[in-house]
Formats: structure tokens, sequence, C-alpha cells
């Protein structure tokens, strides 16, 4: 259960002296005003989340989002985009082959079609954007090796937001571990280190893959794909990544300093390392409140 905050309550109490009322001196939204038409301040009815529309930059107030006049704030939206889960080359008939070569710039859209989708989103009030970015778009070549031309194209595109009235939070998307076992998310590289041969999961049963190899649509195929998360590959690799170093104690990966390490900590080390560097990217934007 979260915390409360000041917010829920009506008065705080002050070196155990009587209560007192609290007052917070904000600025005055113009809605308040008798005059004020609904629209008129930022010519929408959508909520425009950006400064200029909140006053100041959201920011966090025990369990709430709150603007700069002092309104709890109740962010709603949309996803984009789940086409953000598979780069913009993938080529059904040859996946896995070229796993280190895959590119997602352009995931979820090019940049110059940016404009015309998030007017259109502003249009329709979804101003709050869940941004889904995956560690093989940013990691897909090898162990720190990132992938700076899709992290700038992401940067620019993040940057346009404010000019929509548009925020987002960034999501480190995952879905039965990885593409490559039948999901979204962590670069094939991962399952190589852990001896998985990509070219055998599906013969073998380890992984479903006919829903990223562009099936999954008939109905016999549909919902199928969450079973991947008990097949072999996924629950090798969830077990990996949070147990290794209780139920692999021998598997150790060289790191890039040399030594020897449990795979359990390569894993580990190589997503925050990853998280950090997608934190620097685009952390200081206006239109990104936060990450997944």
């Amino acid at each position: 259960m979260s915390p409360p905050s000041d917010l829920d309550a009506s008065f705080v109490l002050v070196n155990d002296g009587p209560a007192k009322i609290y007052v917070k001196t904000t600025p005055v939204h113009p809605s308040m005003r008798e005059q004020y038409r609904p629209g008129s301040s930022i010519g929408t009815y959508a909520h425009d989340w950006s400064a200029r529309g909140t006053g100041a930059p959201l920011r966090i107030q025990g369990r709430h989002f709150v603007d700069g006049y002092g309104r709890v704030c109740s962010l709603r939206g949309v996803n984009l985009s789940g086409c953000s889960k598979a780069p913009a080359n993938d080529d059904h008939n040859t996946f896995p082959v070229g796993a280190d070569s895959v590119t997602f710039v352009g995931r979820p859209f090019p940049l110059e079609e940016a404009p015309q989708h998030f007017a259109r989103l502003r249009r329709w009030g979804l101003t709050f954007i869940r941004f889904l970015v995956t560690w093989e778009a940013i990691e897909h070549a090898g162990p720190g090796v990132y992938d700076l031309a899709y992290l700038q194209y992401i940067r620019q595109l993040l940057s346009m937001l404010p000019s929509y009235g548009l925020t987002a939070f960034v999501s480190i998307h995952q879905d039965v571990w990885s593409r490559y076992s039948g999901g979204s998310g962590a670069p094939a590289w991962t399952l190589e280190l852990a001896g998985f041969d990509l070219d055998a999961l599906e013969e073998t049963g380890a992984a479903w893959l006919l829903g990223v190899k562009g099936g999954g649509h008939e109905d016999a195929e549909r919902g199928v794909w969450p079973t991947g998360y008990s097949k072999l590959a996924a629950a090798t690799m969830a077990t990996l990544f949070w147990a290794g170093d209780t139920f692999a104690p021998k598997l150790k990966i060289q790191d890039k300093n040399g030594n020897m390490v449990s795979i359990q900590q390569f894993l580990q080390d190589a997503f925050l390392a990853m998280s950090e560097v997608l934190a620097q990217t685009v952390g200081d934007l206006e239109g990104v409140l936060g990450f997944e």
C-alpha cells in the first residue's frame, strides 16, 4: 500500500504541538477564474502536460504526481508502441540470423512522421505516453556495445513531446525474456552466454517462436505466446538473471575487466549499465517524466 502523502490530510503536526492548518501558496490556474472558458487557456480540451500547461514540471509528492498549481494529476494515455518490440529491418524468413546487426531506428515511427502522430494523439486527448524501448534495441551488437544511432533517434523523438503538450515515461519492455525465446526484450547474446543455440530453440521445443516470425494470428495460435514463460529458454534465462548464483553457481562469464563472474552478476550488471546509458541519454528531457 502506498504511504500517505500530505495531500491526503487537511493539516500537519509541527513539533508535537497543536494541529496547524497547512496552506500551500501556489499559482492559481486560469480555470479557477469565473470568466474561464474550458479549453481557452491552451486551445484544446486535452491535458497539456508540458510546463506551460501545468505551471511547472510535474513532481512527485507522496504517492501523487502534482503540478505547479498544486493539483493532483491523473495521467492517462497510450502505449507507444507495440512495433517497438521488433527491429525496423526484421526479416521473418531469416530469423534469427543477423541478431547482432538489427536496428530499431525508426521504431515506433520515423522522425519525419512524428509531428503527424503526436498531433493526432493530442487531438484525441491522449497526452501521456508509455514509450517502449527494449534492451535489444540498445545493446544488440554485444555486451557493452551500444547502438548510438538508436539512442540519438529516441532523444530527438522524445525532445519533440513538449511542443505537443505530451509527456512520457520510458518503459524498458520485456516479454518472455527475448524475441529469440518468443517475446521481446533481451538481446540474443544473453541466451548464447547461457549456452543456447538460437537455431535449435524452436525445433527442440525450448521456445515458441511462431509469434515473432509473423504468425500467431490464426485462432489456434492466438494467445499461445505467454506459454513461452514456462518453456526452457525463457524459464532458464529468468532463473539465471534472478538466481543464477544459487542454481548455476559454476556458470562463470568473463567481464569487461577480465574477471570471471557469475552469469547472474554479468547479466544484471549489463542490464543496469544499459539502463544507465538510456537514462543519461533521455533523462534530462522535459518530456520524460521517468522510467519503468
